[in-house]
């Protein structure tokens, strides 16, 4: 099971080894804290599905606090005074008594993730019963809007058979006229009674025909009557139970966050007992950053070498093809210890030092324990702590692809991607005005605020780490750092309002994140197969729109994070995808060199514009809905979104354009390049553009 390479990360202290080498606890506090364990154990256990009794309460507390030290009608030792519960006696609690204490919450722990555990094993299947009568209720549902659009469609039909009837009846009566008067004026007009015979014989034709389909009609719609009730019936039973039951299930869930906020609370306790005295290894701060950067990148979720994957702390503690490589507590039968301290282990890269190896050998031997406040299903990557940029060179030796660029909404500054760096610059003038740095290796993404101030930068150092930070533009300070993630961030883009910041990147995901909310979690939808490209709001910020790797652009709606609808049209990498000024279209392109005009509400494909020259790779929507794109071919097109016709077409002095910008008023165009360069071009009326300078985007 091979790790990835690492770096050193800081050396614990030292602790004592009886005669063999390896630590141990002394029997005296291994024989009380197992037999502390296991009679609060015996005591809490209880049937996996039962309820708490209120009446054996008292007896539980009287008994705890036997176990704890304390004897009823007596006064509380000092240590144990719950004024200072929280902050117990670093001097008065010996080994033996702190080893019973943690192994007697370390049994109430247990208690409360079995009642957890059984509690969302009933969530789970009481979640499988409400999703079979939402289908059967969906099911009916839709059997009697089939009915009665049936009904409609037959009623409007006998509507059309009976006007038709009646103008063939005034046709019969015509012809009868005629076929009178014809025959008064035999002698006269008989070629008109010949001719109107036949007419009156194509009418009664057609009036039998007529009425022979008006009495299938109603024959028909007589028969859809009798099957309608009993499904009516039928899907409000169904409707009144589906209610019901996820009526049941909302309290089942507020009662495993009970259980969930009682068994943070023990741990908690234990946390605090352990660092208090000295006995604690912290595996955010400490072990995280060992398997993040020296493990996780043969042993993840998608590339899970010997079946193991160690992304997340349950992963980790999960069993792999060789069995269960940690067992807590006991270092010694820990599959993972032995592979680290024998060098097999990270394969085919240099071992972890002696520091690394002991800090993971102690942290099993103290149980293996998570910081209380984390979550188990969180990747390594988002709970370790954060890490300071490398500064960016004074000066680049060969330039830089320009990847992102952004303007401001005054007009005045520029914002383009550089190393390490995001370089800040003076529109008009095209001066460097400042470098804001702890950005990660690559920035793919720049999105400015509404008010101009703050600059959100999505970045990343591929295949290691993506990050979603947002700074000071004019401080270059950084004010939040939102969001962290295993592989790069592609893209950022606020909300019409600036309430929110939605962010894509190499994982696959897209996050939102409140802009004002900072400990608010970010809300992350994965629905695409591989990177999210790109990303853009609609314009009443209820919905985005995604650009995949995976063949396919989806909206979804931006407050639940439902898939409204995907279009896999382009069949081929989707790199840029907007909205429409409406928001009930979008247009999309790719590596197809293709733009695709198609509807949001049914995913159905309206235009398609072609003959483009190049891939994809920017898209701008200008004010009447045309589009402007640019691409390999190092050209800027302007189509027509009403029909797709092209518009303005011009070469600018570029090597393979890859980031766009413009400003608010959609005079001034930016475009950044692979080989390095800014090119600054003045849009006219008429839809020509004229560079008004270009030069390097390098310090």
């Amino acid at each position: 099971m091979p790790f990835a390479p690492f770096v050193t990360a800081s050396s614990p202290r030292r602790h004592r080894r009886d005669h063999g080498g390896k630590r141990r606890l002394s029997p005296f506090l291994r024989t009380n804290l197992v037999s502390g364990t296991a009679l609060a154990a015996g005591i809490l256990t209880r049937d996996r599905r039962a309820r708490p009794d209120a009446s054996a309460l008292p007896l539980m507390i009287i008994i705890m606090g036997l176990l704890c030290g304390f004897v009823p009608g007596t006064p509380l030792p000092a240590q144990d005074n719950p004024e200072t519960a929280d902050q117990p006696d670093r001097t008065a609690v010996d080994a033996p008594e702190l080893l019973t204490r943690v192994g007697q919450l370390d049994a109430d722990v247990a208690t409360v993730k079995r009642q957890g555990e059984s509690l969302q094993d009933e969530i789970s299947e009481a979640r499988k019963r409400a999703t079979d009568l939402d289908r059967q209720w969906r099911s009916l549902v839709g059997q009697m809007d089939q009915i009665q659009a049936e009904q409609q469609q037959l009623k409007s039909q006998l509507k059309t058979d009976r006007e038709s009837e009646r103008e063939v009846a005034a046709k019969q009566k015509t012809s009868r006229e005629a076929v009178e008067t014809a025959r008064e004026q035999l002698q006269l007009a008989q070629q008109r009674l010949s001719e109107a015979e036949k007419q009156l014989g194509e009418a009664n034709e057609e009036a039998a025909s007529i009425a022979t389909t008006r009495a299938e009609t109603e024959t028909q719609l007589s028969s859809l009557k009798p099957p309608l009730a009993p499904l009516r019936v039928a899907a409000e039973k169904a409707e009144k139970a589906s209610r019901k039951l996820h009526h049941t299930i909302d309290g089942m869930e507020a009662d495993a966050l009970k259980f969930d906020q009682q068994r943070r609370s023990i741990e908690q306790q234990i946390e605090t007992l352990l660092r208090d005295s000295n006995e604690w290894i912290s595996f955010t701060d400490q072990i995280a950053p060992i398997f993040h950067q020296r493990c996780v990148a043969c042993h993840n979720a998608r590339n899970a070498q010997g079946r193991y994957n160690m992304a997340t702390y349950a992963a980790i503690l999960s069993e792999g093809e060789s069995g269960t490589p940690i067992e807590p507590g006991d270092a010694e039968s820990s599959l993972l210890v032995q592979a680290v301290e024998e060098g097999w282990m990270p394969h085919d890269s240099d071992p972890l030092d002696e520091d690394q190896i002991e800090r993971i050998r102690r942290w099993v031997e103290l149980g293996a324990r998570l910081d209380s406040s984390v979550d188990p299903g969180m990747a390594l990557i988002r709970l370790m702590p954060r890490v300071i940029q490398p500064d960016p060179p004074q000066h680049y030796r060969v330039p830089i692809p320009v990847t992102a660029v952004a303007i401001d909404t005054s007009g005045q500054w520029l914002a383009s991607s550089g190393y390490h760096e995001v370089l800040l610059w003076s529109l008009p003038s095209g001066e460097l005005a400042s470098r804001i740095t702890n950005v990660a290796e690559r920035v793919y993404g720049l999105a400015f605020h509404p008010d101009g101030r703050r600059l959100a930068v999505a970045s990343g150092t591929p295949g290691r780490i993506g990050e979603v930070k947002i700074f000071d533009r004019q401080s270059g300070q950084l004010m939040e750092d939102r969001l962290i993630s295993e592989d790069v961030m592609f893209e950022v883009a606020f909300s019409p309002d600036g309430s929110l910041l939605a962010a894509c990147g190499a994982d696959g995901t897209i996050a939102i994140l409140d802009v004002d909310d900072l400990a608010a979690r970010p809300r992350l939808i994965d629905d695409h197969a591989d990177w999210v490209n790109g990303i853009s709001w609609s314009p009443d910020g209820k919905s985005l729109v995604s650009a995949s790797r995976d063949k396919t652009a989806k909206v979804f709606d931006a407050e639940s994070g439902r898939l409204k609808m995907t279009f896999g049209g382009h069949q081929q990498n989707v790199t840029s995808a907007m909205f429409a000024s409406d928001g009930e279209r979008v247009i999309s392109g790719g590596d197809d060199r293709k733009l695709r005009v198609w509807k949001v509400a049914d995913g159905k494909q309206e235009r398609e514009i072609k003959d483009l020259g190049g891939e994809i790779s920017g898209l701008l929507r200008l004010d009447g809905d045309d589009i402007l794109s640019i691409g390999t071919d190092n050209k800027i097109h302007l189509h027509r979104s009403t029909d797709g016709k092209p518009w303005k077409e011009w070469t600018v002095p570029s090597d393979w354009p890859s980031s766009v910008t413009m400003t608010t008023d959609q005079q001034v165009l930016v475009i950044g390049d692979q080989a390095g360069d800014l090119h600054r071009i003045h849009l006219q009326g008429d839809g020509a553009g004229e560079v008004e300078r270009s030069w390097a985007a390098a310090p």
